[in-house]
């Protein structure tokens, strides 16, 4: 993911902005690194998309409590069942029992592993949204090449401009949840 927002940056989108009456002042040249997870945590965009799948989470969770009691209780009877029933009548119960065990279980890794997807989804789409604006502030820098900041061995601080990129994010696209606005 990072290699494809590495180039998303570097792709031509013909955008250019301003920095909006920051100043900025990078003695790293033409060179600047960026924060990729930071850059999507600390901004709106990040901010919403957390809250709303920490809730989908919770629900996810909450239903899984549930369907374990139930599950529970289920056991529970068949268990009290066992006494008054022959190994083979038993065993049919049993068998179907651990057939909806397995279905439950694999019904709700599914909605994990789509809850996990929707993750993934909403940081692509936001590295997406915010290549236009990157490539902006880099170009109103002078720079020409933005790379992150898990794969640079050494730079300065003055290198980073993770907090302005995040500025002129939410400047640009809030919290997500409207069209953005222009990058000019």
């Amino acid at each position: 993911m990072l290699r494809a927002f590495s180039l998303i940056c570097l792709m031509a989108f013909g955008a250019v902005g301003q920095v909006s009456g920051q100043q900025v002042d990078f003695a790293a040249g033409r060179t600047l690194v960026i924060d990729t997870v930071q850059l999507f945590n600390q901004s709106k965009f990040g901010v919403r998309a957390a809250r709303l799948l920490e809730t989908a989470g919770a629900q996810l969770a909450e239903e899984n409590k549930s369907k374990e009691l139930a599950l529970a209780e289920e056991e529970k009877r068949l268990t009290a069942l066992r006494a008054t029933m022959n190994a083979e009548e038993f065993r049919d119960l049993a068998d179907e029992f651990d057939l909806k065990v397995q279905a439950t279980r694999e019904e709700q890794l599914s909605k994990a592993k789509s809850l996990s997807t929707q993750i993934e989804t909403q940081r692509t789409t936001f590295l997406n949204a915010a290549a236009p604006i990157l490539q902006a502030l880099m170009l109103d820098v002078g720079a020409s090449v933005l790379l992150e900041r898990r794969n640079v061995v050494l730079s300065t601080n003055l290198a980073d401009i993770t907090a302005i990129a995040i500025a002129q994010i939410d400047a640009v696209l809030g919290d997500g949840s409207q069209p953005a606005t222009s990058v000019d």
